[in-house]
C-alpha cells in the first residue's frame, strides 16, 4: 500500500473518511480527484507545494499511481484508503500541515517586502516585471485598485474583468484576485459582501473560470493558502522575505508573479487609503 508523505490537515475531516470520488484531472506533476457530492478538488502531487486539499507523495509512488489514470476514472474511499485500479493509497498515517490563515491581524513589514520586490525581474502573464507592480497603469492593476475600494458597485466590476482572464489553469487574474485576498487579511480589510459576491458567483455561475483556479479561489475565501504564501506574512528579515519570494515565484508558469503582483498592489492600495484617512481625520479635527 502507497502511503501519502504529508496532507493538508483539513483532509482529517469526517467527509474524506469514506466516499465515492473520482478522477478529475491529470497533468504531468499532479493530478486531481473529486467528491461528486462536494464542490471542491483534492491535488495529489509529487512536488513540494503545500496547497488547500493537497496530498504529497514521493515521486516514485506518484509514477505508480498516476501511470496509465485517467480523468472520469471512480475511486472507492474507505477510511482514508483510496483504491486505485491498481494500487492502493492510504493518508490515514501522513503528516499534517495547514493551509489555515491565522485569525486577526498579523505583524507585516510593508518596508522590507517592497525592498525585496524592487529587485524581482521575474513578469506576470500580463509580461510586466513584478517590481513594476506599484508604479503599473494596466488595466489589471486598476481593476485591483477598485476591489480595494469601499464601493461594491467597483468591486462586482473588478471582479467581472478579472475572473477567468488569463491563459493556463489559473488565470493571471485569478491569481491575483487570490493576491488580493490574502492581502485583505493582512491589513485587516475583510469585506463580508465582497467574500459572499464572489462565493455565490464561483459556485452558481458556470465557466467562469477553470475547476482548478475555482478550487483556489473558493479557498481563498475562506481563509485558506498555499503554505508559501502563508510564509509571506510571517516574514521578518529581508533574507526571509527573499528566500519566499523565489519560492512563490516557481510556482506554475506566471502563477506565482502573478499572486505576488495582486498581493503588492492590494497592500499598496489599503496602506493609501489609510494614509489618506488618518490625514483627512486630522484635518477635520484641527476646523
Amino acid at each position: 500500500m502507497i502511503q501519502a508523505k504529508w496532507i493538508d490537515q483539513a483532509l482529517f475531516e469526517p467527509a474524506f473518511i469514506n466516499g465515492n470520488w473520482i478522477v478529475h484531472s491529470v497533468f504531468q506533476h499532479s493530478f486531481n480527484l473529486q467528491d461528486p457530492r462536494q464542490d471542491q478538488l483534492i491535488c495529489v502531487s509529487k512536488q513540494a507545494a503545500r496547497v488547500p486539499k493537497g496530498m504529497i507523495l514521493a515521486a516514485d509512488d506518484y509514477a505508480a499511481l498516476a501511470t496509465g489514470l485517467v480523468a472520469g476514472t471512480s475511486l472507492l474511499v474507505q477510511q482514508r484508503v483510496i483504491h486505485f485500479p491498481h494500487h492502493r493509497l492510504s493518508f490515514q498515517k501522513a503528516a499534517k500541515f495547514t493551509t489555515t490563515f491565522p485569525a486577526g491581524t498579523v505583524p507585516f513589514d510593508r518596508e522590507l517586502f517592497w525592498s525585496a520586490l524592487q529587485s524581482v525581474t521575474e513578469k506576470t502573464g500580463i509580461q510586466e516585471a513584478v517590481s513594476e507592480t506599484i508604479r503599473s497603469n494596466h488595466p489589471f492593476y486598476d481593476a485591483i485598485d477598485q476591489l480595494c475600494t469601499p464601493s461594491f458597485k467597483e468591486q462586482r466590476q473588478a471582479v467581472a474583468y478579472l475572473v477567468g482572464r488569463g491563459v493556463g489553469l489559473t488565470p493571471t487574474g485569478d491569481d491575483m484576485l487570490v493576491g488580493h485576498l490574502l492581502a485583505r487579511r493582512v491589513m485587516g480589510q475583510e469585506d463580508t459582501r465582497l467574500v459572499a459576491y464572489l462565493q455565490r458567483r464561483l459556485l452558481t455561475v458556470n465557466d467562469l473560470t477553470t475547476d482548478v483556479s475555482k478550487h483556489y479561489l473558493l479557498h481563498a475565501l475562506t481563509g485558506a493558502f498555499n503554505q508559501s504564501a502563508l510564509s509571506l506574512t510571517r516574514c521578518t528579515d529581508s533574507a526571509a522575505f527573499s528566500q519566499v519570494i523565489k519560492e512563490i515565484l516557481a510556482i506554475g508558469h506566471t502563477s506565482g508573479a502573478d499572486f505576488l503582483a495582486g498581493f503588492a498592489r492590494s497592500i499598496d492600495q489599503f496602506q493609501n487609503n489609510r494614509n489618506e484617512e488618518f490625514i483627512w481625520q486630522n484635518e477635520w479635527s484641527s476646523l
